[in-house]
């Protein structure tokens, strides 16, 4: 069909549980000339939860996929591949992208693979084994302060293991009636399921047959010989509740780096240098009075496992950060649809470096603050985390007035081991409402009403109010939300 698209369709699913499924649909004329698909899971979802979400994807596709992304390899974002595998069969795609880290031939990516894999498997043991022992692993001590301290780290040792069979996808893989199948088994259907597959590196600029007047930036993830900003999960003046936090508010302490757990998880290291270690009779006398049973409950070996679930909370931040993120630019209005998948800070703050914004230059295309001035629909990172949403490098540089924000977060189904206060984030979920003007859509609220977001809709002019209205829908397992280009 000639001409350009005039409108995309953004549908976000339901999958019965915390998770990313979203289609888009480009138009020309109210034709649809272009179908798009980003992810497909959800947090300990099941078959039947999510595969009526798929089945509305292959029902309003005729079958037909031309762009499918798997953003990155967590359950969140690809369990529903496993779950709803027999509806997934069904569905033709033309075209796969996933990021450069998921390229098995890339020197860099096996590198980031080998590294993530290696504290993978390694914190998992350490986990497992204290797992087994947990009643016992923590010395005996006089009072309640240390039944205390014995509960609050089995009860890390448990959080940090529900967090590394996330990483892995088994819990989901553990009800299906095919076999186990897991996170890794999602991304190999994914990377043999279209005619074609790509790994995409930041600066890029595609276009697309069926989707012309539409530019493809590719974002992140982070490609740096050193991992410099793979590696920067969490930065301070990226994070709304660290960069606005107040004087005498006290500041989130950091979580432990990779650099630290790979210390953590060495038996028998010492934290003093030769100079000061005992031997001999000396040793020999400590180790006597170390180990009796008056001073047993003094040791310190077990207090690495306070921050078990930290440790796996920083794995888990690694893989987001690999999250490959991508705008949408109407060419001729300037519109951007910003869709970042799980990006962490390090992701979002590389969106600037100068390598990528020359990349997008010497291609036709927009420099990246351009591209966040210009945004008008906002898929929010990381269902709403402290340090899924960028302060100065994303948010703050949207200024938009027609900027409308969709969050994938069903509340109540946000494991423990996130801390399922912190979503959606104190201090980020008010920026949110204010800079969409209460235009605001949550999984599990539809068109949200707290945060001062009504109050907020009904200071819009007339014209946006009739434009909102037209442009938004409900279905029975969706959202969706009609940019105009």
């Amino acid at each position: 069909m000639p001409g350009n698209i005039d409108s995309i369709k953004i549908r976000m699913y339901n999958t019965g549980s915390v998770g990313d499924c979203f289609l888009l649909l480009f138009q020309k004329k109210g034709v649809t000339t272009f179908t798009m698909m980003i992810d497909c899971g959800g947090i300990k979802t099941s078959s039947a939860l999510v595969t009526p979400a798929v089945q509305d994807i292959l029902n309003t596709t005729n079958g037909k996929i031309d762009l499918l992304l798997g953003t990155h390899q967590h359950e969140d974002h690809l369990s529903g591949f496993n779950l709803a595998r027999p509806v997934f069969d069904q569905l033709k795609v033309d075209e796969v992208w996933m990021s450069w880290v998921e390229d098995a031939t890339d020197p860099l990516a096996k590198l980031v693979k080998q590294k993530y894999g290696k504290k993978l498997k390694e914190l998992h043991a350490a986990m497992q084994k204290w797992a087994a022992t947990a009643a016992g692993s923590v010395a005996a001590g006089p009072g309640e302060a240390m039944s205390a301290r014995r509960k609050y780290i089995n009860q890390q040792i448990r959080q940090s293991l529900e967090l590394l069979e996330f990483e892995k996808g088994g819990d989901h893989a553990k009800g299906l009636a095919a076999g186990s199948r897991t996170n890794d088994d999602a991304m190999k259907y994914l990377k043999k399921k279209g005619k074609k597959m790509m790994y995409r590196q930041p600066g890029e600029i595609i276009t697309m047959p069926g989707a012309e007047g539409i530019k493809f930036y590719v974002l992140g993830p982070p490609r740096d010989s050193d991992l410099k900003f793979l590696k920067i999960e969490m930065n301070e003046d990226e994070m709304y509740h660290l960069a606005v936090t107040s004087a005498d508010e006290p500041a989130e302490a950091p979580a432990p780096s990779l650099a630290d757990i790979e210390t953590m998880l060495v038996d028998g290291q010492s934290p003093f240098s030769k100079e000061y270690l005992l031997s001999g009779k000396e040793l020999s006398k400590f180790k006597k009075n170390y180990n009796s049973h008056n001073f047993k409950w003094r040791q310190i070996e077990d207090d690495w496992k306070e921050s078990a679930n930290d440790m796996a909370l920083a794995l888990t931040r690694l893989i987001n950060n690999t999250s490959l993120a991508i705008a949408l630019e109407f060419e001729q209005s300037g519109a951007v649809i910003l869709l970042p998948a799980d990006a962490q800070s390090g992701n979002w703050m590389s969106w600037h470096k100068p390598e990528v914004v020359n990349a997008f230059k010497k291609k036709g295309g927009k420099e990246t603050n351009e591209l966040l001035n210009n945004t008008v629909f906002y898929k929010v990172g990381h269902h709403s985390s402290h340090n899924g949403t960028a302060s100065k490098s994303g948010l703050e540089m949207m200024n938009s007035k027609d900027l409308v924000a969709f969050i994938p977060l069903i509340k109540d189904k946000v494991p423990a081991a996130w801390n399922p206060s912190g979503f959606p984030a104190a201090k980020l979920y008010p920026k949110i409402i204010e800079k969409a003007k209460g235009r605001v859509v949550r999984t599990d609220k539809g068109l949200i009403t707290d945060g001062g977001a009504d109050a907020q809709r009904a200071r819009l002019s007339g014209t946006d109010k009739k434009a909102f209205s037209n442009a938004f829908k409900s279905g029975a397992n969706y959202y969706e939300y009609t940019v105009n280009g």
